[in-house]
């Protein structure tokens, strides 16, 4: 299994689809206006971005199958990833069921839509509701197909879903007008398209006949998974969760100077999420002196290289969002960039311990660092953004995502302390 190879399958998955964000990104937000367009990214983070009900499969696979891949034993991956498919479906459904009761609230009350644009809205929303079925499966087949080593397969769907995100969306304005719930039908179809892909590249398995029993495959998933569950609403929340709650505060009118350069700057987590991706795995089979050393070599790696890249994008992005949006975009957007490109570096940095103690087994001590966050972040969130706006709501973030990084610090150095005593 080569690292760097992944990586680079990685990188092109999470990097190639941003040409077509950069290309009509400009064109959507022409056409659509400030307010539909707030929307279409709570949209995109619906359908895109949001794992949200996959009840960690996707992860717990990855870490499963990893070690079965090494004896090769094709009765029991297959068992394992039926057992994984029946997981994600049950959650999709749980979660599709949650976000249709959601929807009509989150389109007339609790966002602060214009009355103009709250039907399309909660049509918008309802369909994405019916999204997450297939997003919650795609995951659980997406952390398979890493389990297997096939990171080429998984990062060609990627690729694929990741333009159509950018690429659907002015399609449908120029082929059916400014209609949210067409562009969410298409994003859709997108998904259930990945959906098809994917089971056709995990055919041997998926319907390889089998004759142990699929039960005593789920327990291991629901262990490992119910804790990356946690982290999997819980991470979201604190990433994108804060666009629903400044809209809430500021109004969806406002919502692109803070979701827009969120957008562009978390793409720069790529980088090291490309690498960590890769990671998981290696570090899985790894003894623990090697996966000491390989974790200290690539937290290295990570804090240098992303140093320069936030720096970078911190310097640029004035010049970047003028030529790109407008002046008077840029000006406004300048501060926030500035603040979350400090929380995009501390980020970058923490996805390493994240991996390790995901590599360990042990999932259950990062959903629980979570959980304390979040307690945190919300009374942060709600303090700074509702004195301080769009820019409070920045501060809070990196506030979030700087304790994150220490928690996991110290947990990964006890980790490798302890686990290289014992061997």
């Amino acid at each position: 299994m080569s690292l760097r190879r992944n990586t680079i399958w990685n990188l092109a998955g999470s990097g190639l689809p941003l040409i077509a964000a950069v290309a009509l990104i400009p064109f959507t937000l022409n056409r659509l206006g400030n307010e539909a367009f707030g929307v279409l990214t709570l949209i995109w983070a619906l359908i895109g971005y949001f794992s949200l009900f996959d009840m960690g499969v996707g992860r717990a696979l990855t870490y499963e199958l990893s070690k079965l891949r090494v004896v090769n034993n094709v009765s029991e991956i297959s068992l394992t990833l039926k057992a994984g498919l029946m997981l994600t479906l049950a959650a999709g459904l749980l979660g599709a069921a949650v976000m249709l009761i959601l929807a009509p609230y989150l389109a007339t009350s609790w966002l602060k839509i214009s009355p103009a644009l709250q039907q399309d809205a909660m049509l918008s929303f309802k369909i994405a509701a019916i999204g997450v079925i297939p997003t919650t499966i795609t995951s659980g087949l997406r952390g398979a197909l890493e389990g297997l080593g096939r990171f080429a397969a998984s990062n060609l769907n990627k690729i694929f879903l990741g333009f159509c995100m950018f690429v659907l969306p002015a399609l449908s304005i120029a082929l059916h007008g400014n209609h949210l719930w067409a562009i969410t039908l298409y994003l859709v179809l997108a998904r259930l398209l990945v959906l098809v892909a994917a089971t056709i590249q995990l055919k041997e398995y998926i319907f390889a006949p089998t004759t142990g029993l699929i039960k005593k495959h789920l327990k291991p998933l629901v262990n490992y998974g119910v804790w990356v569950t946690v982290t999997g609403i819980v991470g979201p929340l604190m990433v994108y969760g804060d666009r629903f709650f400044v809209s809430a505060v500021v109004g969806a009118a406002l919502l692109p100077l803070y979701a827009i350069p969120q957008e562009g700057l978390q793409r720069l987590l790529m980088i090291p999420a490309a690498l960590c991706g890769a990671l998981l795995p290696q570090l899985a089979a790894l003894s623990p002196q090697n996966a000491a050393a390989t974790y200290q070599r690539n937290y290295k790696r990570v804090a240098v290289v992303m140093f320069g890249i936030c720096l970078l994008a911190a310097l640029l992005a004035y010049p970047a969002l003028a030529w790109w949006l407008s002046v008077e975009f840029a000006k406004n957007a300048l501060p926030i960039v500035l603040i979350l490109s400090v929380g995009i570096w501390l980020n970058s940095m923490a996805l390493v311990p994240y991996t390790l103690m995901h590599a360990n087994g042990n999932p259950r001590l990062t959903a629980l660092f979570h959980l304390f966050e979040l307690a945190l972040y919300v009374l942060a969130l709600w303090w700074l953004a509702t004195n301080f706006g769009l820019i409070g709501a920045a501060l809070a973030w990196v506030g979030r995502v700087a304790l994150d990084l220490i928690l996991l610090h110290i947990a990964a150095n006890k980790l490798l302390r302890v686990s290289y005593e014992k061997a």
